[in-house]
């Protein structure tokens, strides 16, 4: 491709974005002057999905003193080499202790720098089913940790990096060797939700990059209705919102109107669930996880956060939960993600250096040849 064709398309690309974003402003704008319009309560289809009425809230921040609060996140490393699979894990959890006008006291668990657990797969698998067999066992270590963090500090909320519920690519077929590990991530799972239902301690999963459409999904249904008033009508009348809701994902539309401390009304993370998602034995508490977003910075994409509690109180329990992790989360204006989750991603991560560290160590207790283990196309000696 010459430089010529490269510039074309990235000019029709730069057009397409101004779109975009030109229709997020004026969106935007129109739907500020429309929130106190829109009712929710008052759509009947919604009413066993979203538990609120009003689309906005506001988040006022609480005094951390004399709270606890822990973060768990866990890093993972793949390796691939001619006669096994290598995975590299990792699970770290912070504590974070606050007291009145002092830093808050930071603890670790197991250690502030865990070795990496080597888990080697030697059968033949697919691609696919190593994947998911990597990605179960970085579950594993991240709710083990868990566990750990609940049973031994006691704490007010624990924020897990990450959705409350396995991902659907995790599931793997019953028939598979990736199915025992799946087993037992399900078992962790209902030990954590039992853990925290019948104690005093909040479970938060925290979203970096949600992909979820549910919010926009939703506003597209309600809007048509709340624009039959000629005065609403009005204030949407030049954009084309049904087009815009079509491609935005909820964090990108909620970005585009809420304000720093402001979240989204609260539905149920069932709601976005379907039957293959769904495990039977986890019914009773995927029911029990509510959603919303919570716009933390003025430059920063609001956050999905997901978090376990009855609907009858979850309006309360978001709230105050809400209410501690603001303050987290507000140091840089443009990374709006809670301080104890930065720092349990910091130390959980397993660097290249590290990783190669390891390899070195396991040719040099072999006595192997790296040309032994590497693929061929890892040791390509003219590139590519």
């Amino acid at each position: 491709m010459v430089e010529s064709d490269i510039d074309e398309a990235l000019r029709t690309l730069v057009q397409q974005i101004s779109h975009i974003e030109n229709t997020k402003s004026g969106f935007a704008h129109a739907i500020r002057h429309l929130l106190p319009a829109i009712n929710l309560g008052k759509f009947p289809a919604l009413a066993s999905d979203f538990l609120e009425s009003s689309l906005v809230s506001t988040v006022s921040p609480t005094n951390l003193s004399g709270l606890r609060i822990a973060a768990v996140d866990g890093g993972l490393v793949k390796k691939r080499y001619q006669s096994l699979d290598l995975i590299m894990k990792r699970a770290v959890g912070v504590v974070f202790s606050f007291q009145a006008e002092d830093s808050p006291a930071v603890e670790f668990y197991p250690s502030p720098f865990p070795n990496p657990v080597i888990k080697p797969i030697i059968a033949t698998l697919s691609s696919n089913e190593v994947d998911q067999i990597a990605s179960l066992e970085r579950l594993l270590s991240e709710l083990t940790t868990t566990i750990g963090i609940i049973d031994e500090y006691h704490t007010d909320i624990v924020l897990l990096d990450g959705s409350l519920l396995f991902h659907p690519h995790d599931r793997p077929s019953k028939e598979t060797l990736a199915n025992e590990k799946f087993q037992e991530v399900l078992a962790l799972y209902k030990q954590i939700y039992n853990k925290v239902s019948k104690g005093k301690t909040t479970l938060v999963g925290v979203v970096k990059d949600s992909r979820s459409r549910k919010f926009a999904t939703m506003l597209g249904q309600v809007l048509p209705h709340i624009l039959r008033k000629p005065q609403s009508f009005e204030k949407m009348k030049d954009i084309d919102y049904r087009w815009l809701l079509n491609i935005l994902r909820d964090c990108d539309l909620l970005g585009s109107f809420l304000k720093a401390g402001e979240r989204s009304c609260i539905f149920r993370h069932s709601a976005e669930s379907n039957n293959f998602m769904v495990e039977k034995s986890l019914s009773k508490w995927t029911s029990s996880i509510m959603v919303t977003y919570l716009k933390t910075v003025s430059n920063d994409l609001p956050v999905r956060f997901e978090v376990l509690t009855r609907s009858d109180e979850a309006t309360a329990v978001v709230d105050k939960a809400l209410a501690a992790i603001l303050p987290l989360s507000s140091l840089h204006q443009e990374y709006g993600m809670p301080t104890p989750i930065v720092e349990a991603d910091t130390r959980a991560r397993i660097g290249r250096n590290e990783a190669e560290m390891i390899v070195d160590r396991l040719m040099a207790l072999s006595g192997l040849a790296y040309a032994t283990l590497e693929r061929r196309r890892s040791r390509n000696p003219f590139g590519g």
